[in-house]
This record gives structure tokens, C-alpha cells and sequence, in this order.
């Protein structure tokens, strides 16, 4: 008895029951023809694990896994693999496919069936494909798979077997093979070869901003960034059709990295010069701000914020908002006339306010810089509304903007509950009974007009 159990388990015919045989769909795919075929998963068997997994989760379209393309590949290669000869044929037909295969292995194979086994991952040689035509062809050929694997490998082959003439020539024409082998160089840092391409191709711009992202940005070098700054300017941007956008963004940081290093060397160092080394312009515009004798026109450098702000195209909102910070923060209010009043374009003795930053911001960044109340006084005067500029003033306890704006609402009733707010014999005290007694006489005036 004991020996016949050891059997039935040692039996591989004998088939365990499977509690899940009902649930699992395995796509099947035909291992051979005939009436008789064996049907086999096309993935292999499903363990118990992967099943459970599979049903816990959404069950997926097989176009979604795989396109109809690839599983006909993969189809056709399992069955010139498996070499199955249908059951019943005659001895003749038999050797007839076998001669069939052979043949196979025997002579040089086509271009569609390497490139299946390119796209398969299967191991294979492209030696066979020496001519010019074949090669061309074999390119087209995988750039049609759409495989990337098959277009990179193709062109890895091109390159080792080609000159770089005759390559390059090949690429020209097909802009999908250039994408894929552009990729390939700057992934694996192969700066020179791929600017030589690019500029074969008269992607100029394209090889400069190569250059740019791996040899300048990957240093803090400050004057190796300068020097090959001016070596990449002047191999690309002096070329016909070359982008003058990026010309000139190449030009403003050489421009920005001299005055940096010029700046250091002139302060012997300071501690302000060296902070704003490799540092942006706006960071850099804050350091002129902070040294720059306002008032002084004379000026035609970078040392002059203004003109820092024209060579680098600085907006005039960016600037004022930097220029307030940096004055504010010194306590220099009186360089705020420089900074807002602008001449007239017909009279140079008329001067006028002109600000580009948002107002409300602009009062409360003051207030919070502590900034003195004539000072805010002076920014809320430019508030036109009146019901803004009373919220304005009491969100930054501005006694004479509150009254002001009360006066432009006349409003009594609240200028005079205001008015008792204040201290006695203060000037604000002062300053709001005058208001109460203009208001007064504005709307006995009013009153007059309209009794008339």
C-alpha cells in the first residue's frame, strides 16, 4: 500500500486539483498544427500567487500589454523554433521541410527576420549587411519597427562600419534615427561626437546649449564657465543662421560672470563680492543696489543698477521691487526719488511718480521694512480709490493716510469719531481738526450752491 502511494505522487501524470482552474483566463497560443495540437500559456503557467494577484486586480486588454505587431512576431518566431512536423504528412513532404530549414541556417538571412530577432532580444549578427543599399536599407527597415532598441542597435553597427561622412550623410535624412541617436551620446556624456553631429546638421544652437548644460553648468568654476562661455559663443553664435536669441543669452552671462569676477578682485575680496559669485543677475542687482551712490548718472557700466537692468533686460517691475528692498533696508528713503519719479519726456525739469509693482503690495512691504508714515503717506496718496486707500491706511496705522481718505469719502461722522481717537495737542490731533473744519466748509459750500 505504502508503495503504491509513493507512486501516485511520484506519478507526473497524475494532475493536482486546482481550486482557481476555473477563474484564470490563459491566453493560449497553438505549439503545432494539426487537429491534435498541444495548447500552452502564452506567458507560462500561472502559480497560485500570480493568480490571486491577477483577479485582484483590473484585468487589462492584451493590445494594452503588447501591440498586435510584436505578439505576431513573437508568434511566428516560437513556431520557426520549435520546428514541429505535423502529424500524417508523407515522408517526402517531411523531407521537404527539413531541406526548408536548413536553407535557413545555410544562406545569409533577410532583413525582417534579423530585425525580429533585434526586436526579440534574441542574439544576432548584423556583420552580413556590408553594402551601402543594404545598410540604408536595414536602417529604414528598423526605423519602420518603430523599435528603439532595433534603431539605436542599427546605428551603433552604422557608426563602427561607416565613416563619419557617409554616417552623418544617412542621418540626415531621417530625423527619427537622429532623435534616438542624439539621446544615446548625451546620456552617456559623449559631448564631442554629439556636437559634431549636430553641428554636421546645422543644429547649431542645439550643439551650444549641449555644451552649455554639460561643461558650464556642471561647474562652479567661475572662470572656467567664463572662458568656455566665450569659446561656445564663438564657435556657434558666429555662424550664419545661428539663434540670436540664444546669442545674446550666452553674451548677457559672460557679460554677468565679468563684472562678478571684476568685483572681486577690485574689493580685494570682500565678503559681498564673493557671495554674489556664479549668482544670478537679480541677486547680483541687489549688490549694486546696496553700493550704488544714487543720483549719480555718469555711470555707463554695471556698477549703475539701471544700466545693469538694461544690459540684462531686467523688467522695471523686477527693478523697483529689488531697488525698494535694498534702500529700505539701509534706511534710505530719500533714494526713492530716483527710484519713482521719472522725467518728462518734453519738459526734463517736470518730474512725475510712476510705480510698476502693485501698490497695495508695495504700502505693506514698507510698513513691514518700518518704513516712516510720510514715506507711506507718499505711496497712498497713488491709491485712487478712496475706500482702498482707507483700508489700506488703517492696516498700517497711518493716522494722516486714514484722515485723507476719510476727507476724499466725506465722511464726518467717522472724522469725527476719529478725531476723538487721537490725543490731545498731537499733531495727528492737530491735522484731523483741520480736515473736520475743510470738510466743514466744503459742505456748508455744497449746501449754499444747492439753496441757490
Amino acid at each position: 500500500m505504502e508503495s503504491k502511494d509513493e507512486d501516485y505522487w511520484n506519478d507526473s501524470t497524475n494532475k493536482s486539483f486546482n481550486f482557481d482552474e476555473d477563474d484564470v483566463a490563459v491566453l493560449e497560443v497553438p505549439s503545432g498544427h494539426g487537429a491534435n495540437s498541444n495548447k500552452r500559456s502564452l506567458f507560462g503557467e500561472d502559480t497560485p500567487s500570480e493568480v490571486a494577484y491577477g483577479n485582484a486586480q483590473t484585468e487589462l486588454p492584451l493590445h494594452m500589454i503588447i501591440s498586435d505587431e510584436n505578439l505576431e512576431l513573437i508568434l511566428q518566431e516560437q513556431s520557426r523554433n520549435e520546428m514541429t512536423i505535423p502529424k500524417g504528412i508523407s515522408l517526402e513532404e517531411e523531407v521537404k521541410l527539413l531541406r526548408k530549414k536548413i536553407q535557413e541556417f545555410r544562406y545569409a538571412p533577410s532583413t525582417e527576420s534579423v530585425l525580429r530577432k533585434v526586436i526579440l532580444g534574441q542574439p544576432c549578427s548584423l556583420e552580413m549587411f556590408r553594402s551601402m543599399s543594404e545598410k540604408e536599407q536595414l536602417l529604414d527597415q528598423a526605423i519602420a519597427s518603430g523599435s528603439g532598441n532595433a534603431i539605436l542597435k542599427v546605428l551603433l553597427f552604422l557608426d563602427r562600419t561607416l565613416k563619419k561622412k557617409l554616417f552623418y550623410s544617412l542621418l540626415q535624412m531621417r530625423p527619427e534615427a537622429v532623435h534616438h541617436y542624439v539621446n544615446y551620446l548625451a546620456l552617456r556624456l559623449k559631448v564631442t561626437e554629439c556636437t559634431d553631429l549636430l553641428v554636421f546638421l546645422g543644429r547649431h544652437h542645439e550643439a551650444s546649449l549641449l555644451q552649455f548644460s554639460i561643461f558650464v553648468c556642471s561647474t562652479s568654476n567661475v572662470e572656467f564657465k567664463r572662458q568656455r562661455l566665450k569659446k561656445i559663443y564663438g564657435d556657434y553664435f558666429s555662424q550664419p543662421g545661428s539663434n540670436s536669441f540664444y546669442a545674446q543669452l550666452v553674451a548677457n552671462y559672460i557679460n554677468l560672470l565679468e563684472y562678478q569676477s571684476s568685483e572681486l578682485h577690485a574689493t580685494g575680496g570682500s565678503k559681498a563680492a564673493v557671495e554674489i559669485q556664479d549668482k544670478s543677475v537679480l541677486e547680483t542687482l541687489h549688490y549694486v543696489c546696496g553700493k550704488y551712490k544714487w543720483g549719480d548718472t555718469s555711470l555707463q557700466t554695471n556698477d549703475n543698477p539701471f544700466k545693469l537692468a538694461e544690459n540684462h533686460q531686467i523688467s522695471q517691475a523686477q527693478f523697483e521691487w529689488i531697488a525698494l528692498n535694498e534702500r529700505a533696508k539701509q534706511q534710505a528713503w530719500l533714494d526713492f526719488d530716483h527710484i519713482f519719479e521719472k522725467k518728462a519726456w518734453l519738459n526734463l525739469k517736470q518730474k512725475s511718480f510712476k510705480l510698476n509693482i502693485p501698490i497695495d503690495r508695495t504700502i505693506l512691504r514698507l510698513h513691514a521694512l518700518h518704513a516712516p508714515e510720510p514715506v507711506i503717506n507718499t505711496f497712498l496718496a497713488k491709491v485712487e480709490d478712496p475706500q482702498r486707500r482707507l483700508a489700506l491706511a488703517r492696516r498700517v496705522n497711518s493716522k494722516h493716510g486714514t484722515i485723507d481718505a476719510m476727507v476724499l469719502l466725506k465722511d464726518r461722522a467717522d472724522l469725527e469719531a476719529y478725531r476723538s481717537t487721537l490725543e490731545s495737542g498731537t499733531e495727528e490731533r492737530l491735522y484731523a481738526e483741520n480736515a473736520l473744519k475743510s470738510l466743514n466748509n466744503t459742505w456748508k459750500s455744497d449746501a449754499m450752491k444747492l439753496i441757490k
